[in-house]
């Protein structure tokens, strides 16, 4: 197990590349990867599974390929990001 607490933060645009990368390919290896991150869109390109925890709770887990991007804000926000989605686009 590979963990991995925040590994993006503050780097540039390559060297975030570089590392998104490299998790890949270690996942494809058959290693596991724990990828503590608060940039949800990393997660939706290395990850396989999300886990969102709360004031070290865990509130929800799912894999990714059963969720989506505005689901999971939902569940780290407690907001209906949908809704609020549709609330922008109306005005």
């Amino acid at each position: 197990v590979i963990i991995l607490d925040e590994p993006t933060n503050n780097l540039g645009v390559e060297e975030t590349h570089g590392v998104l990368r490299f998790v890949k390919e270690v996942r494809d290896a058959g290693h596991s990867v724990l990828l503590i991150t608060h940039n949800i869109h990393h997660v939706f390109q290395v990850a396989d599974r999300i886990v969102v925890m709360r004031r070290g709770e865990i509130v929800a887990e799912q894999t990714v390929a059963d969720t989506d991007l505005l689901t999971v804000e939902s569940i780290i926000t407690g907001a209906d990001m949908s809704a609020l989605l549709k609330e922008a686009r109306a005005k």
